[in-house]
């Protein structure tokens, strides 16, 4: 019997790698959706710098607790348009934003490595957590 070369298990193998990198491309497109580059201040007020709709969350730090708790208000904003919310200023914490492609909502998760670690991330909006587009 054959051995197959080593041409064939390198091919086989970036066949493999191509076909689950699309194939997680079309299940979870929210993992590839952060647009953090699309928020950008401009002359001192948030703005939607992208040609494409995000939502767009202003955070502020929360000293007492992890970052996934900390007080956001969600707004969906159009190529140009401004972030009209504002957080309430008794707030305490330096302010921070996050963004992804519309529909998708920005928020923190655990990292896969450190549980104690959270990364930027999108998920699919729901209506329980109050930070659904079309509640903004």
């Amino acid at each position: 019997m054959k051995k197959p070369s080593s041409l064939v298990v390198i091919g086989a193998f970036i066949l493999f790698t191509v076909g689950a990198w699309l194939a997680a491309q079309i299940l979870y497109p929210e993992r590839n959706a952060y647009a953090g580059e699309c928020v950008s201040r401009v002359d001192g007020a948030l703005q939607n710098v992208c040609d494409s709709p995000v939502v767009a969350a202003l955070c502020r730090e929360n000293p007492a607790g992890p970052r996934r708790d900390d007080p956001c208000e969600t707004q969906t904003l159009q190529p140009g348009e401004i972030f009209s919310s504002s957080l309430d200023t008794r707030l305490t914490g330096r302010p921070y934003t996050l963004a992804c492609e519309a529909p998708y909502v920005p928020g923190w998760r655990a990292s896969n490595s450190n549980q104690n670690l959270f990364q930027k991330t999108c998920r699919k909006p729901d209506n329980q957590s109050g930070q659904s587009p079309a509640d903004s």
